[in-house]
């Protein structure tokens, strides 16, 4: 396939000047079809969602009956003040328990169908499949489905598009995805033979739509089957072309192409659209490195050191970690390895006090306790009560006892006393994590730049009023975008003075010390998850 720059193709099946021949029946949908069930609440067993809510500007301060700090109690003192406080908020409707399908290809239809009308998080979907007695092939067949449709779906939708007569946008959700699901498994999935992928997607468009509709997806997918092997994906280095090539929104890769140029744009899509590695970090106060590799062969399952986190391991099988007993056991908890370096840039010193402004779901304030031997003080600040509630379970499962969980705004919480060391681990928009966000890139807009960077630098400028003269402070993202990172960390020195910046060397790996001596990790360069940290000192 010859390569033109810039080029505009012809799609499959299209005709110069406008869509093909007319088809089936136009799809009307699926009438009054109910929708899926909304998705659960996200424990820790599988990897773990980094983007926080966007603070609103409501500050009700709680008030708690015990001993407290700035009206509120530490969890480890609130005792029946939490049910007291919960019982006089707001009543919310109680959440259905969520039952997927056990057909592995109906259940990722109904994820995908979530996604794309309600902005549902395909993690926490997919997490109420672990409770069931679901076949292991069938479970692993649905996390492919979905995962690789959401990774791939730019790239099938700029395929379908022009076969489908009244355009792909036009058709219903349900059908649309019906689509998509029957498109990727032609199109990626070696192993699924055509008539599998055609006929089951055909019995999915009569179950969720109508006659038509059925029809009209017989005819897309036979079509595509047949023409796939000529299908002439855009080559050019333009955004538009690399958009539909590598499957991200265009105003992304827009972004990407005037910072890094087009072959490392190309670089850095295609380690997006890889399957992300599960990353365990073990528990030093229970295990080294060396016994959980020992313990998860024992298990089954294979696993190999991190290159940059001494304290990690990457799975090389597709593993649930709730159902492992070394995770049940407090061995170990689900991580990144850009993520585990952050706290070893706070590097946090036995008998410490150590403030996480932004803890849920807790995977850097129980590490901060391991780092420290749990000889200290940790306080996990966290908003949210489903959120507090992720790292109470975090703190219990890993036997940390140094930790304080408090709940309060971060921004408007005072405490009485000054911390050694602060961490910020800002809410952001999780540009570094789509690889493991399948459906994120799609659910996210250029305005979350607008609306997160005032949160941050608020967030920021309230961690260091809690640090005490000579203390550390630290700022962490999910993201390498400027405006969340080195930008965000100017203004800060900028209206900052009694701070100065620190370099990384020394904390974190070498290769990961940016020219500003900022932590930067990049998923093209480094194998991991993308983020971004820095370290101040107050002087």
């Amino acid at each position: 396939m010859s390569r033109e720059r810039g080029q505009q193709r012809r799609r499959p099946g299209s005709q110069p000047g406008g869509r093909p021949p007319a088809g089936p029946a136009r799809d009307r949908g699926p009438g009054a079809r109910p929708g899926p069930p909304p998705e659960p609440r996200s424990e820790q067993s599988g990897a773990i969602n980094r983007s926080r809510p966007i603070y609103d500007q409501t500050r009700s301060p709680s008030r708690r009956g015990g001993p407290r700090i700035n009206g509120v109690a530490p969890r480890r003192w609130r005792g029946e003040a939490v049910a007291r406080d919960r019982a006089a908020a707001p009543s919310r409707p109680e959440r259905p328990a969520v039952t997927l399908p056990d057909n592995p290809r109906e259940a990722a239809l109904r994820v995908l169908h979530a996604v794309d009308t309600r902005n549902a998080f395909s993690d926490r979907l997919l997490d109420s499949a672990h409770g069931t007695t679901r076949d292991p092939r069938d479970e692993r067949l649905l996390h492919e489905l979905v995962k690789g449709t959401l990774r791939w779906r730019g790239r099938i939708d700029w395929v379908l598009d022009p076969m489908v007569r009244i355009g792909l946008s036009q058709v219903t959700p349900w059908i649309r995805n019906v689509m998509r699901l029957g498109a990727y498994q032609l199109l990626f999935l070696d192993r699924v033979p055509v008539h599998a992928a055609v006929d089951e997607s055909v019995k999915l468009a009569h179950e969720y739509g109508h006659p038509g509709t059925a029809g009209l997806v017989n005819s897309v997918l036979r079509r595509l089957a047949e023409e796939k092997d000529q299908i002439e994906l855009p080559e050019g280095d333009d955004a538009a072309s690399l958009a539909a090539w590598g499957s991200h929104p265009e105003w992304i890769v827009e972004r990407w192409l005037e910072r890094f140029g087009p072959e490392a744009t190309r670089e850095l899509l295609l380690a997006d659209n890889r399957a992300a590695r599960l990353g365990l970090r073990v528990n030093a106060l229970r295990a080294t490195r060396d016994q959980l590799v020992a313990r998860l062969a024992d298990a089954g399952v294979a696993a190999t050191p991190g290159e940059l986190a001494p304290d990690l391991v990457w799975t090389e099988e597709h593993v649930v970690p709730g159902r492992l007993q070394a995770f049940k056991d407090g061995w170990c908890t689900v991580q990144d390895e850009s993520e585990c370096l952050v706290a070893r840039l706070v590097a946090p010193q036995a008998h410490e006090r150590i403030l996480d402004l932004c803890a849920a779901p807790g995977g850097k304030c129980t590490h901060l306790a391991e780092l420290m031997g749990d000889e200290g003080e940790v306080w996990a600040m966290e908003r949210d009560p489903a959120r507090l509630a992720s790292i109470e379970a975090a703190v219990a499962r890993l036997g940390t006892h140094a930790i304080h969980v408090a709940p309060g705004d971060g921004r408007t919480y005072t405490f009485p006393m000054p911390f050694d060391r602060v961490l910020v681990d800002a809410p952001c928009s999780g540009l570094g994590v789509l690889a493991r966000r399948a459906d994120a890139r799609w659910r996210k807009g250029p305005e979350v730049f607008r609306e997160l960077t005032p949160v941050q630098l608020e967030l920021l400028q309230a961690g260091g009023r809690r640090a005490r003269p000579g203390s550390v402070l630290v700022y962490s993202v999910c993201s390498f975008e400027p405006e969340e990172t080195v930008d965000l960390v100017g203004r800060f020195l900028e209206a900052s003075p009694q701070f100065v910046l620190e370099a990384a060397t020394g904390f974190v790996p070498d290769p990961v010390v940016d020219g500003n001596g900022c932590m930067t990790v990049l998923p093209h360069v480094h194998g991991c998850d993308g983020a971004f940290a820095a370290r101040f000192r107050k002087t």
